[in-house]
């Protein structure tokens, strides 16, 4: 029995004893300080939040004590919703500055809204309309966990112009995670949460050479979301459904791990409604970078670019000038490497906290740190910087929108109703189109539903655009519809409001009603065309009333006539 317990005394202490020569390091200190200006502006800040009014699990008040003790200044809630629910004004809670955002499920993934106006009808369905919607109500849109391997919750629309996008989601990282890596994560929590956090980061090439790739189109600002619930959601979740494994990780443990840093451009006064302008301001410019604070700190950055008297930030966008310099300054842990990436290249490298080069080309540079040691395969940044834009010196493109000539003109059509059983509906048709009053039937969600259609006979003269003319009683959504032969249907969202508005549709933005079809078919085989109000961006109950008219099948006229 001696021996027994000798030997079992033994193999704990074994045990132990790796555990702690193998568990995450603290993190390593940087060098040199911070200049005093950006020291001094730059607040560190947790983005994409979940509390009770979802699917988080705990309320503002216990969060923002988390974000205190994490020592971050500012967060950012992000509860799901469908822009209708009035967002709370900035406020300090616990001497942490609290903003109000909405994430919104659309049928190609959830996109972030910030600083967005409430929402006169839901908002979701196809992504672009969505990013359309809350580009119009005044919000900044973010791309949320694009790179998600759970089926819903990857961005699929690359080619609407949102804002922003997440770099790094820490619910996305976990799910490509091998068991054992997440069991060792699991082991070393009790002892470092933040380091077994971190431990399951990795940096993603993929994605960020896709941001690359964007960024030298357009300006589109890169952010870390912690998409912080309070505990891990299980594999199969949904927004529905609450985390599963009581408070790990925690809030606290989560802010800890990383953060985003913004540079207002003015020092924070402990106004909330002036401070939460001068954060959001930050955000939508661009001045705000990521820090790993579990792999090292304390963490400042700045970019600058230079051409003669004129000098742009990072975020700013600069004509492009062969004699002007990128100029990087950051916190250096020992060992470490600062990158310059421009055009999705590494361009320059330096092993000090500086590093300044000119410029040779156009396009989108951003800077990375790198720590020796950093977790990930490859490894995560330490830090990541958002772009400087250096843009060509070119005129703005002249009547960018083709004149269309009209192929097939439905004027003089019948139009029918189409609904289920408990909404209600009338059509009054004229020479030039419709008009349609609607209720949508009440209680509770049933595929509620009207339509106006028309039949067509196919094969349709060959076309590229729907072009009608719309208003409603009040601002909506109207998704237009092209049936063919069964049920296989392609749509695209528009908007429509009190003032009437001539709208053209090209084809190569309707997407499959069903999800179930990668090409499009041969659109002059279209049956009928439908205008149909649903519970996409309406709920149960909603009334109004939309005038469509002169609708025609259309096409570009070829240059020159």
């Amino acid at each position: 029995m001696r021996k027994a317990l000798t030997l079992t005394a033994a193999i704990m202490a074994a045990v132990v004893l790796l555990l702690l020569i193998t568990r995450p390091p603290a993190p390593a200190l940087t060098a040199p300080e911070a200049p005093a200006d950006i020291g001094q502006r730059t607040i560190a800040g947790a983005f994409h939040v979940h509390t009770t009014t979802s699917d988080g699990t705990a309320g503002r008040q216990e969060i923002a004590r988390a974000a205190r003790r994490a020592g971050l200044r500012f967060v950012i809630f992000t509860d799901h919703g469908d822009g209708t629910r009035p967002t709370s004004p900035s406020e300090y809670i616990d001497g942490v500055l609290c903003l109000d955002g909405v994430e919104i499920s659309t049928t190609g993934g959830h996109y972030v809204a910030l600083d967005m106006r409430t929402s006169p009808f839901p908002l979701g369905g196809e992504p672009s309309a969505v990013v359309e919607d809350v580009r119009r109500l005044g919000g900044f849109g973010i791309a949320a966990h694009p790179a998600s391997l759970k089926d819903g919750l990857t961005w699929t629309d690359w080619s609407s112009t949102f804002d922003g996008l997440e770099w790094l989601n820490a619910d996305s990282e976990w799910r490509d995670e091998a068991k054992g890596q997440l069991a060792r994560a699991a082991i070393y929590y009790p002892f470092r949460p933040a380091g077994a956090l971190s431990s399951l980061l990795d940096r993603p090439a993929g994605l960020l050479s896709r941001w690359d790739s964007i960024a030298s189109v357009r300006p589109v600002v890169g952010l870390a979301a912690h998409d912080a619930h309070g505990g891990l959601m299980s594999r199969e979740d949904d927004a529905s459904q609450r985390p599963w494994v009581g408070s790990i990780p925690s809030y606290r443990s989560s802010f800890r791990t990383f953060s985003i840093r913004a540079i207002p451009d003015v020092a924070l006064t402990g106004a909330a409604a002036a401070d939460g302008r001068a954060v959001l301001d930050a955000i939508r410019r661009g001045r705000v970078f990521t820090s790993i604070d579990a792999i090292a700190g304390p963490a400042w950055l700045d970019f600058r670019a230079t051409h003669g008297d004129t000098q742009a930030t990072m975020g700013d966008a600069l004509v492009f000038e062969s004699d002007a310099r990128l100029t990087v300054r950051a916190a250096l842990p020992p060992g470490g490497q600062l990158v310059l990436i421009c055009g999705g290249d590494v361009v320059a490298k330096a092993g000090a906290g500086e590093l300044s080069l000119p410029v040779s080309s156009p396009g989108a540079c951003r800077p990375e740190v790198f720590a020796p040691g950093a977790p990930g395969n490859p490894p995560v940044p330490w830090l990541v910087g958002n772009p400087i834009y250096l843009l060509p010196a070119v005129a703005e493109p002249v009547g960018a929108e083709p004149l269309v000539e009209t192929v097939l003109a439905l004027n003089d059509v019948d139009w029918l109703l189409e609904k289920e059983p408990t909404s209600t509906a009338t059509i009054v048709k004229d020479g030039t189109g419709f008009t349609e009053s609607y209720q949508l039937g009440s209680g509770v969600r049933a595929s509620q539903y009207v339509a106006a259609v028309t039949t067509l006979r196919p094969p349709l003269p060959p076309y590229e655009r729907i072009l009608f003319t719309a208003s409603a009683n009040a601002p909506m959504r109207v998704s237009v519809q092209l049936r063919f032969g069964g049920e296989e249907r392609w749509v695209h969202s528009v908007y429509v409001e009190p003032d009437p508005r001539r709208i053209s549709l090209r084809l190569t933005d309707f997407v499959s009603a069903e999800r179930t079809s990668a090409a499009p078919p041969d659109f002059r085989n279209a049956t009928s065309v439908l205008f149909v109000i649903d519970l996409t961006n309406a709920t149960p109950g909603t009334a109004g009333k939309i005038q469509i008219s002169d609708i025609a099948f259309g096409r570009p006229l070829p240059l020159g006539r």
